[in-house]
């Protein structure tokens, strides 16, 4: 048995993420919740409504509103207000946790100790957070799959940092830096595999009640990406990472490197800065990210399609 917390900014991909948890039998034992895409509060309610959907009345624990430090700004046009495109659901049996996420966080990494993974498809704030409560999850929580940043410098917020890690570069520079087990998965990795017009078809024709969700909830998304992204359809960049996360055959790619995160108040705030030469600079004498390159798309797809005939 493999126990998971997944940290979300709760939109379309992050729901599809929970549920190719759940479909691959993964125990989640905890959703907690952060600053991002939508307003906070309809991230809440999405993730309960999400579990709603599947019968699943997994603990949800709201946390941090804001970054550590900064401002930052939500991003609804690119999923719309409701972070599902435009309609704004609301959970009608669930409830939130009275806890912190970040209390809930040292709390399950004490309770699975050496088993807990952290699936982090959102800013860093609420594990940051956690960290400064409890150095010690270090050594507690097994891996920490992280979705945020780019290898080559290739934004999607800036011209040069990715939304994730844009939002709150502090606590992503406290996590790169405590000493995790991290595995990244980079916006311009994830970009190079789109949901293609033949495969967008092929989801619409499959009929099902979880295919009909799907493209209810990408739609949006999915106009978005090709529009103004001018991607050849919409990508998946926290379904990826949960799906390697899951398989991790699905990374057909991995390179050990060393990550600087760029907190300063420039231009290039929020930006990865990847070494990949490890071993020839001054930065550092050793990795602290495996960064994923190249994924096996055609596995990627299979659980995607597995999991839209779950019913």
């Amino acid at each position: 048995m493999r126990y998971f917390v997944i940290d979300c900014d709760t939109a379309e991909d992050d729901i599809l993420s929970l549920y190719l948890l759940l479909r691959n039998n993964i125990n989640v034992v905890g959703v907690t919740i952060v600053e991002g895409n939508i307003s906070f509060d309809q991230e809440v309610k999405n993730a309960l409504w999400a579990l709603e959907q599947v019968n699943m009345n997994i603990p949800v624990y709201p946390g941090s509103r804001r970054p550590l430090i900064k401002k930052y700004i939500t991003v609804e046009q690119v999923h719309g207000k409701g972070g599902i495109g435009e309609v704004l659901v609301q959970p009608q049996r669930y409830k939130a946790q009275n806890k912190h996420a970040a209390i809930a966080i040292t709390e399950l990494a004490d309770r699975y100790s050496g088993e807990l993974e952290f699936l982090a498809i959102s800013p860093l704030t609420n594990l940051a957070l956690a960290y400064l409560l409890d150095n010690s999850i270090v050594d507690k929580i097994k891996k920490v799959w992280i979705m945020g940043g780019s290898i080559f410098s290739i934004g999607n917020i800036t011209p040069v940092a990715e939304y994730n890690i844009w939002v709150d570069p502090d606590a992503a520079k406290i996590v790169f830096e405590a000493g995790f087990d991290i595995t990244m998965v980079p916006w311009d990795v994830v970009i190079k595999y789109p949901i293609l017009e033949e495969e967008w078809n092929y989801i619409k024709n499959m009929n099902t009640r979880m295919s009909k969700l799907y493209i209810s909830m990408y739609k949006h998304y999915r106009e978005y990406s090709s529009n103004i992204q001018k991607i050849n359809g919409h990508p998946h960049p926290d379904a990826i990472t949960t799906a390697i996360a899951i398989d991790n055959s699905i990374a057909s790619r991995i390179e050990s490197n060393y990550v600087v995160i760029d907190n300063s108040d420039g231009f290039t705030r929020g930006m990865t800065l990847v070494d990949r030469f490890v071993a020839d600079t001054r930065w550092s004498e050793k990795s602290n990210a495996k960064i994923v390159y190249e994924i096996n798309k055609s596995k990627f797809m299979e659980k995607i399609y597995d999991l839209l005939n779950w019913f």
